[in-house]
């Protein structure tokens, strides 16, 4: 049997989409607590938020320590003193774990593609990088769980993608080898790279058509990966 993992934010669920929505819940907040926002604020957040949660993986943070730092420190640089800064940023992050976790869609393509999947044979698991109670909030608001097999978490299996330990762990769980198994994602460093230093056959979800290199597979939609795999089922 064939183990296909899957990737959830931006590879099953438009992730994205729900971050900028919850980006402007904030910048209205922020802007009545006197905190500048804009494009440089959230380029400083989008820049913070994979270092510190590298940290918060590590034990070096504790999760609200990382989730108040990614909004406290843009805030500050954009001149805010830190009393101000650090109170915004509780009161931003709560909008943004509730909003950009719930108020979230699956890509249209998924669940037509799980279930070819599923028909075929294959065992289905999502492998996903973040905290564990956001994470189990997106997979229950999306109603993903009764559509795969396995749901594993970066902060529960207490290592994160790319690390071969993390893929490691997950396929261990899953008692498959990685011969066994193929990862579907769409970040070419996190779940390419770390698939293949795993030693893991990996297929890159490229629904822009902005990735170009020769040497890995690649789809752009969903709806092709049962036709790829078919001769793995």
């Amino acid at each position: 049997m064939l183990s296909v993992i899957f990737d959830l934010d931006d590879t099953l669920c438009d992730y994205a989409a729900a971050r900028r929505r919850a980006k402007r819940k904030i910048d209205v907040l922020l802007s009545e607590r006197g905190v500048p926002t804009g494009p440089a604020y959230w380029a400083r957040f989008d820049e913070l938020d994979p270092v510190l949660f590298a940290r918060f993986t590590a034990g070096e943070l504790a999760l609200e320590e990382y989730r108040r730092l990614r909004f406290e420190i843009p805030a500050v640089d954009a001149g805010a003193d830190r009393a101000t800064a650090s109170a915004a940023a509780a009161q931003a992050n709560a909008v943004y774990v509730a909003s950009a976790n719930t108020d979230i869609e699956l890509f249209d393509d998924a669940l037509p593609a799980l279930g070819s999947l599923r028909a075929a044979g294959a065992e289905l698991s999502v492998f996903t990088n973040g905290p564990s109670d956001g994470q189990r909030a997106k997979i229950s608001a999306l109603g993903l769980a009764p559509c795969v097999d396995h749901v594993f978490v970066s902060e529960e299996l207490g290592a994160a993608k790319p690390s071969p330990a993390a893929f490691g762990a997950v396929l261990r769980a899953l008692g498959r080898t990685a011969r066994q198994s193929v990862m579907v994602g769409d970040s070419p460093a996190t779940d390419i790279a770390g698939a293949h230093a795993a030693g893991v056959r990996a297929v890159l979800l490229d629904r822009t058509g902005r990735q170009s290199d020769p040497g890995v597979e690649t789809i752009a939609t969903l709806a092709q990966l049962p036709r790829l795999l078919a001769s793995a089922l």
